[in-house]
């Protein structure tokens, strides 16, 4: 079997054989075994070597190759070197700053300062003073001032209470340290609770007890004055107190005759007043201060001709429905009663200081 054979020629299986083409040196056109001129350019090809790959019988393809040779082993080497200065400079030391030695001179004798003790005298506080004002008692003027009763009494050498007069000066001690001293406002006017009714407005309540809008609202904080509704309750204060000049002059107190109080003014439900609430609630101005053993008593007359009384150091007391005696007109008036015991139903019992004033009718169905 020859080189270039096909197939065996005993069996006439086809063989493998490495095939080289031959090609023209000029064209590069594959030519057969036996032809002599190439088919594309007519130039002679007899005795070409026959080729085994591009590269073959070519300079071109001889040189290309040895290009990328060359390249490669340039490439190798730049790299090498490149590795070699990056070891060389991780391997250096490098230069450490030498410091300047600075020549502490010894340290000389230190001189301790001697401390004198300063007193600070202890600054004594301006009494403070107060005038007594209508409607004021002894509990409220001592809450005033974050003070207990008992305190503005011995301050102010007062055996009976009842001997006080609106307009007179009042000393005020401090009080004791680490007690809370209340906050009070030396301006803080008298206060009761108002029923608002139908009709009623912030300008004519706040007119009706001499007062302004502005101190109603403060009073009242948690309230939405913008839309009031009757049966609202509200803290109204009487009147603003304006501040009183402290005499320079001692005036000795003359003796008068007549009862210690004056009656209390009767300041709400109003005469003829119609109430269609639960609760009804009565106000009236408080009118000096009262002792231990004095009380309001509010007095009330029902339709079915029944009397009772409420003993009360408040200038404001509250009865529902389910607790008076019959629905209808009830009277009412308040007066000051001086306690002198108790019946046996532990009811107190006194002798009035001062006889009621008005009396008014409210209609309570």
């Amino acid at each position: 079997m020859t080189a270039h054979e096909t197939h065996c020629p005993i069996c006439g299986k086809p063989t493998v054989y490495y095939h080289r083409q031959r090609r023209c040196l000029h064209c590069g056109t594959p030519a057969a075994e036996q032809a002599k001129t190439c088919l594309m350019c007519a130039k002679p090809i007899d005795s070409l070597p026959l080729r085994s790959s591009i590269f073959s019988g070519s300079w071109l393809g001889i040189g290309l190759g040895v290009l990328i040779i060359v390249g490669i082993v340039l490439g190798l080497d730049t790299y090498q070197k490149r590795s070699n200065q990056a070891a060389l400079a991780a391997q250096r030391p490098s230069a450490t700053p030498t410091s300047t030695p600075t020549i502490t001179p010894p340290p000389g004798p230190t001189h301790t300062p001697t401390m004198t003790a300063t007193f600070t005298p202890t600054a004594t506080p301006t009494p403070r003073t107060h005038i007594v004002q209508g409607g004021e008692n002894p509990s409220y003027i001592a809450a005033l001032y974050g003070v207990t009763v008992d305190e503005l009494i011995a301050a102010n050498n007062i055996d009976d209470v009842r001997s006080l007069r609106v307009g007179q000066e009042l000393v005020v001690p401090y009080a004791a340290e680490g007690e809370d001293s209340g906050g009070g406002d030396d301006n803080l006017p008298p206060l009761v609770v108002y029923v608002i009714k139908e009709g009623d407005t912030l300008l004519d309540i706040a007119l009706r007890y001499g007062t302004s809008i502005e101190a109603i609202s403060s009073l009242n904080p948690n309230s939405n004055l913008d839309l009031i509704y009757p049966g609202q309750e509200l803290v109204v204060p009487i009147a603003t107190p304006t501040a009183t000049s402290t005499p320079t002059a001692t005036l000795t107190p003359t003796a008068t005759s007549g009862p210690p109080y004056q009656s209390p003014d009767l300041l709400s439900p109003t005469a003829g007043q119609v109430v269609d609430d639960e609760t009804l609630l009565f106000n009236w101005t408080a009118t000096g201060l009262l002792a231990e053993d004095e009380f309001y008593v509010v007095q009330l007359v029902w339709p079915d001709g029944s009397y009772t009384e409420h003993w009360t150091k408040s200038n404001a007391w509250r009865i529902t429905k389910a607790q008076r005696p019959a629905p209808g007109p009830v009277s009412w008036s308040v007066a000051i009663m001086h306690q002198t015991g108790a019946a046996a139903d532990n009811a107190p019992q006194g002798v009035p200081v001062v006889e009621p004033g008005e009396r008014r009718v409210v209609e309570w169905p």
